[in-house]
């Protein structure tokens, strides 16, 4: 690993390190994933639009500056500050080689954890911080100097996130060095009006791409390339009709400079995992008819596409073929419903030892998630959000707290892994519905826990902030963090993406229950932080046709770490049934193996998919023949 601490210290001062002679193709036009971005993904959109270009017999070369800038600072620190995003460090470090604005950790510069999500405090030390901040501007300087030196007519910077102060600090670089270099930057922070904030920025930025930009971008370069100039500075993207019809995207480049600068990083069994960016679909199919309150992701591109099922297969195919992962992340908002009949059932057979990563609705049935499984989805992020039935209606989820929960126990009993996150701080929440959660927590320390207790945000694009007034909230204007690290003449109405406003919230105004969730989620993150075996566990398994063992380590009052159980017991605990023999099922209520949610008494311990599968086919059973009786 290449730091700039220690010993280490003379690779990066080196111009070696910024020598990417073999590391960039031989092109006029270089597009930049700057700082902070993950380094161990690769960028589809950067990908997607060299493939257009290469289409268009335009050669575009990728520089992966944020892997530079990884092996400049060490990765452990890289991550720390990239993975603290609601916070921004990555926009603040970089803001006096934008901006040339005060120096981090001065007196005119002040950070303030108000509406900070959870109680998370800076992962690093402000010393450390400042450290890093101080090598940035050199670092700016000597890679705008690469850069340059490479002789590129057109530089472009992708900025989503926290990209945009590294961005315009490369950029203005690159003019100082080469004026006649024509710049540009596109991406999230690019979307809607957000694209004339940009302009406010007094960067030396040319030209800003808003919205998708697979057909306007080889067009711009065309146009350039032969001399001509765009009129307009904020060149207008169009949504992508036909998602079928795009160029494959190749990751190579990623690879090459992954490797020099990361010796070893794509098979290090100890490391988190190199991860391939894919799309399979754009917008959001639940978005069209119920956008949920919160949610800004889709920016203005919330109209669903999708790509076939054989496309997805075929690109898939490609891509494991030229790495040696086979980690898929997908940057869907939702996976295509339709894909259960049509892509999961053959993907895992066409493509073997796929782990990949899918956003999905949280209402799939045990069904679903086997077959999900089977087909090498490993991870899922199904926007859980709340524990709570009358919370998920405010925020329009479309499930209720008892499919939250079924999920989470599939999961488990799958081994499928899922990520997921409790919220607070709701326009018009009511304490009841946190009191509801609270006593509800203790009771699944055996499921994966959330990653924290967070403070919705106000995001740009979603119903909160489009449409305020809906929500009775009021003087909706950006985080206060935005002012640490943009210039005093930007305009930062619309460069903001995260908004705070004033409106009545129950959790917001009784800190003490969101403290007492924040002690219950810790608890739970620390029982699950040990080693696998000395997680908590309520769990099922059989021994015989009849009799059942069921082992229950969450130390809870009134239950028994093992049990025997016979089967109308065993089949009580799994599937929540009401029993024939009320005190049946009292057995299972006062030992907490179910509880009642939405009306029903809903299931918690986990078993073997196999049995989970039996029980609820033979529960569907008996009511369809309960239902034919009563007719």
């Amino acid at each position: 690993m290449i730091t700039m601490q220690g010993n280490n210290a003379s690779k990066t001062d080196d111009l070696e390190f910024y020598n990417f002679d073999g590391l960039l193709q031989d092109s006029e036009v270089l597009l930049i994933i700057p700082p902070f971005s993950a380094w161990r993904y690769t960028s589809l959109a950067c990908h997607l639009l060299q493939a257009c270009a290469r289409e268009a017999g335009i050669s575009v070369s990728v520089l992966y500056a944020n892997i530079v800038f990884a092996a400049f600072i060490g990765k452990e620190s890289y991550d720390l500050i990239n993975i603290d995003y609601f916070q921004l460090l990555g926009e603040r470090l970089f803001s006096r080689a934008a901006y040339n604005l005060h120096p981090f950790g001065s007196s005119q510069y002040k950070y303030s954890h108000e509406e900070n999500h959870s109680e998370n405090e800076l992962k690093l030390e402000h010393s450390k911080l400042q450290e890093i901040e101080e090598k940035t501007v050199e670092w700016i300087e000597k890679i705008a100097a690469a850069i340059v030196q490479r002789g590129f007519k057109i530089v472009g910077c992708s900025t989503s996130f926290q990209q945009t102060a590294a961005s315009v600090a490369l950029i203005n670089a690159v003019k100082r060095l080469s004026p006649e270099t024509i710049t540009f930057v596109g991406g999230a922070n690019c979307e809607g009006e957000m694209a004339e904030g940009i302009t406010s920025l007094n960067a030396a930025i040319d030209f800003i791409f808003s919205g998708e930009s697979e057909e306007s971008f080889p067009k711009f370069l065309k146009q350039v390339l032969s001399g001509k100039t765009p009129s307009a500075r904020i060149i207008q993207g169009s949504p992508c009709t036909n998602l079928d019809a795009l160029p494959f995207p190749s990751n190579l480049e990623y690879f090459e400079q992954l490797e020099h600068f990361f010796p070893g990083a794509i098979n290090d069994r100890n490391d988190e995992g190199i991860w391939l960016t894919y799309e399979t679909s754009r917008g959001c199919w639940w978005g069209q008819k119920h956008q949920c309150t919160f949610c800004g992701l889709n920016g203005l591109g919330i109209q669903f596409r999708e790509k076939s099922p054989n496309v997805v297969i075929s690109e898939l195919k490609r891509l494991v073929a030229e790495s040696s992962t086979h980690n898929i992340v997908t940057t869907d908002n939702i996976m295509p419903y339709t894909y259960f009949k049509t892509l999961i059932p053959k993907l895992g057979t066409e493509i073997p030892n796929l782990h990949m990563h899918y956003e999905q609705k949280a209402n799939l049935t045990l069904e679903k998630v086997v077959a999900l499984r089977k087909a090498g989805i490993a991870e899922i992020q199904p926007g859980i959000e709340a524990l709570s039935s009358s919370l998920l209606k405010r925020m329009r989820k479309g499930v209720s707290a008892s499919q939250n929960v079924a999920l989470l126990r599939y999961c488990l009993s799958t081994k499928m892994i899922v990520k997921w996150n409790l919220l607070y701080g709701f326009p018009g929440d009511q304490l009841y519905e946190y009191d509801e959660t609270l006593a509800l927590l203790p009771l699944l320390r055996h499921l994966s826990p959330p990653t924290g207790f967070y403070h919705v945000v106000i995001d740009r694009f979603s119903p909160y902030f489009d449409n305020a007034h809906n929500y009775n909230i009021a003087n909706v204007k950006p985080n206060p963090i935005y002012a640490s690290f943009l210039p005093p003449e930007s305009n930062v109405k619309k460069l903001a993406y995260h908004f705070t406003g004033d409106y009545r919230s129950d959790s917001r105004e009784n800190p003490e229950i969101v403290r007492e969730i924040n002690r219950e989620v810790k608890a739970w993150q620390d029982a699950w932080n040990s080693s696998e075996s000395q997680r908590p566990i309520l769990h099922i398994q059989r021994l015989s046709e009849e009799i059942f063992i069921l082992v229950d380590s969450r130390k809870l009052p009134q239950t028994e770490e093992i049990q025997f159980l016979n089967f109308e017991e065993a089949f009580i605990a799994l599937c929540g049934r009401r029993s024939t023999q009320q005190s049946e099922m009292g057995w299972a209520l006062e030992r907490k193996l179910v509880v009642e949610l939405d009306g029903a008494y809903v299931p918690l311990a986990t078993a073997n998919p196999e049995l989970l599968q039996e029980f609820e086919l033979l529960n569907h059973r008996m009511r369809l023949d309960s239902l034919s009786n009563a007719n």
